[in-house]
């Protein structure tokens, strides 16, 4: 039997719809049949409650800004070193043969081991908080930008060249536009790590932000107060997905109907 065409168009939709709800009914059952108790793990109707009333009494929603101010100076620092950085690297053999065991090491050490050192060195204040998000976002961004100015083609490079363009001509019209479609992963893969990186930040210390708020829920037993904490986190999350893959849409319009993208 076929689909009808309305479903086929939004079928994607449909099915997220429907798995959300299956999602949702999972959650409650498992609280309300006592397989884990609501100390632990709060319903999805309490879980909203909290939500709201945490946005309506200002408890919730003033902890917000302080986050997402955070993660968008980090986030921001982070965009303009990494692609800066990326390009000089990308751009020169030598300097990425120089900086591939360091790019092996950093991209595999964890983040939360190096906590200590941040606090040690800029204690629990915003100047560490802001500095941790920097690093987190910093290497995404910087290897998919050295591997895509690396990667440019060659023939592209020979036939700007062979048609008498200049260096910096090449770089700004050949290069960077050829290189961003690809680093736009890394910069989306960035932005999904600035939350991430900014609560274990925040667990550091700090009177005001969503790490704060969902771990001074969880020592208090405010159950459903701290999953209220985490979904807020996860819509920003969201909310920032959208964003970045609107801004990614708009800057790479030029290579569809080019490219199989």
């Amino acid at each position: 039997m076929k689909s009808p065409r309305w479903f086929d168009k939004y079928d994607r939709l449909a099915y997220g719809a429907i798995g959300l709800a299956a999602f949702l009914v999972v959650w409650w059952y498992v609280v309300a049949s006592g397989f884990v108790s609501d100390l632990y793990l709060a319903t999805p109707q309490d879980t909203a409650k909290a939500f709201a009333e945490g946005l309506v009494d200002g408890t919730l929603r003033s902890e917000i800004w302080p986050s997402v101010r955070r993660g968008l100076i980090g986030f921001a620092i982070a965009l303009v070193v990494g692609i800066a950085l990326g390009v000089v690297v990308g751009s020169v053999p030598l300097f990425q043969k120089l900086a591939e065991p360091v790019l092996l090491f950093f991209r595999n050490l964890s983040l939360l081991a190096l906590l200590p050192v941040f606090v040690v060195f800029l204690g629990i204040g915003e100047e560490s908080k802001v500095a941790i998000v920097v690093w987190a976002c910093f290497w995404p961004i910087f290897i998919t930008t050295v591997g895509a100015v690396g990667g440019v083609e060659r023939i592209l490079l020979n036939a700007a060249r062979t048609l008498g363009a200049g260096r910096t001509y090449i770089f700004i019209r050949v290069v960077l536009p050829a290189a961003i479609p690809s680093i736009f992963p890394g910069i989306r893969l960035a932005a999904s790590n600035t939350f991430t990186a900014l609560v274990a930040a925040e667990l550091v210390g700090g009177a005001q932000g969503l790490g704060i708020y969902i771990n001074n829920a969880a020592l208090r037993y405010q159950t459903p107060q701290m999953y209220a904490g985490i979904l807020t986190l996860g819509l920003i999350g969201i909310i920032t997905n959208a964003v970045m893959t609107a801004v990614e849409w708009r800057v790479t319009a030029w290579q569809r109907g080019l490219t199989n993208k």
